[in-house]
């Protein structure tokens, strides 16, 4: 079996960040699903016709301090990560049809030689199979902290107040939805990082991935 490190948490629990970081360490395939999710809202916000076709046309490169999201020679990256766009791939993940037609995408990123998958139904619907599942999050005031920095380092303007709001309406809307809500499974290890560093959160998920694989 493909080796799977499943990551699920709330907006703002480093999930991206730690799995990114993951998967070029481990020299492994890197899912964002929330990614996905921001590219079908961006692409139904612009009015694309056959947006599940598109999605595979948009491009995602990283490294450890740099991503750029590509949209036909265009770099969509600060539109993706926008507020507007953040809380309208949270509306759209509550449909059946939507999370039905990206599903397939999703599992596609599994390929050798294994998967760093992040996002909110990783664990539960995803990759249910995965030894390594994790349920990573952190307080609402270090979430908040952590999402009103990486705006502004896109160079966004953002109002606090408004950021927190849309923070709690998120975790309420993703934890109740009917649809894959935002969930621990009861395989999934809990791992609270409010204050640990970046390296001591890899390194605790480092070391549950060598105890089971």
């Amino acid at each position: 079996m493909i080796p799977i490190v499943a990551i699920d948490g709330p907006s703002g629990s480093g999930k991206g960040t730690i799995a990114k970081l993951l998967a070029l360490d481990l020299g492994w395939n890197y899912l964002d699903s929330g990614l996905i999710y921001r590219c079908y809202a961006y692409l139904l916000k612009n009015k694309i016709i056959n947006i599940k076709k598109e999605i595979s046309s948009i491009k995602h490169e990283f490294d450890a301090l740099n991503e750029k999201i590509i949209y036909k020679d265009k770099d969509i990256t600060i539109d993706i990560r926008s507020a507007e766009i953040s809380m309208l791939s949270s509306e759209i993940s509550q449909q059946q049809h939507i999370r039905d037609d990206l599903f397939e995408i999703q599992k596609a990123y599994l390929k050798e030689p294994g998967l760093v998958a992040e996002g909110r139904d990783m664990s539960s619907r995803l990759f249910p199979d995965s030894k390594v599942q994790i349920f990573l999050t952190a307080s609402l005031e270090e979430r908040l902290n952590r999402r009103l920095n990486q705006l502004r380092n896109h160079g966004q303007k953002v109002n606090i107040s408004k950021l927190k709001d849309e923070l709690t309406i998120r975790d309420q809307r993703d934890s109740e939805r009917k649809v894959s809500p935002l969930t621990k499974t009861a395989n999934s290890i809990m791992v609270d990082n409010t204050n640990e560093t970046v390296e001591d959160t890899l390194s605790i998920i480092k070391k549950i991935i060598n105890e089971r694989y």
